[in-house]
């Protein structure tokens, strides 16, 4: 009889130790999801219906580009050279404009020129390319999304798509 008592004594101390670690799990998973959702201040891309403020870039062509650059449906596509995820999306992102008149699509390029290569090597033949420094004005003028971010951006600067995949993109007819 005292080997049952001790036996069910050990099992009810096992289960109390058990049951505050679990607590102390859920605690700490609470506090973890707590600082996720607050990490999310920043829009993850510019909402549909925004007008573009006014900004100016060139090219790598020597195109200007501002508000007045988008007369038509024009694809934008913001990626970073520090951006893991920009460089696997953009052979989805080539795929997805091919065959499309260059004029009609744009991308933008944060990052250093040098470090800027791979992607304006994949684009330039098919897209009018902007490279500019973090924060340049064109990523401002988008309002500093996460990268990467698609869009199509119709007359008079207004985004009329938006989304964080090439896929979504609603591809205008091809030229």
């Amino acid at each position: 009889m005292p080997y049952l008592v001790a036996g069910v004594v050990l099992v009810g101390v096992l289960c109390a130790f058990d049951l505050i670690l679990t607590l102390a799990v859920v605690r700490r998973l609470r506090e973890h999801a707590a600082l996720l959702e607050g990490g999310r201040t920043r829009v993850p891309f510019t909402p549909v219906g925004t007008t573009l403020p006014e900004f100016s870039a060139s090219s790598l062509d020597g195109t200007a580009v501002t508000r007045a650059f988008f007369t038509e449906p024009t694809i934008v596509a913001l990626f970073s050279t520090t951006c893991a995820s920009c460089r696997e999306r953009l052979p989805e992102f080539t795929d997805r404009i091919q065959g499309l008149d260059a004029g009609r699509v744009l991308a933008v390029i944060e990052g250093e020129q040098d470090d800027a290569a791979p992607f304006t090597a994949a684009l330039a033949p098919i897209a009018t390319v902007v490279v500019e420094p973090v924060k340049g004005p064109v990523n401002t003028a988008f309002g500093h999304p996460a990268s990467p971010s698609f869009y199509v951006v119709g007359d008079g600067a207004v985004v009329t798509s938006s989304t964080l995949s090439p896929a979504g993109l609603p591809v205008p007819a091809r030229a």
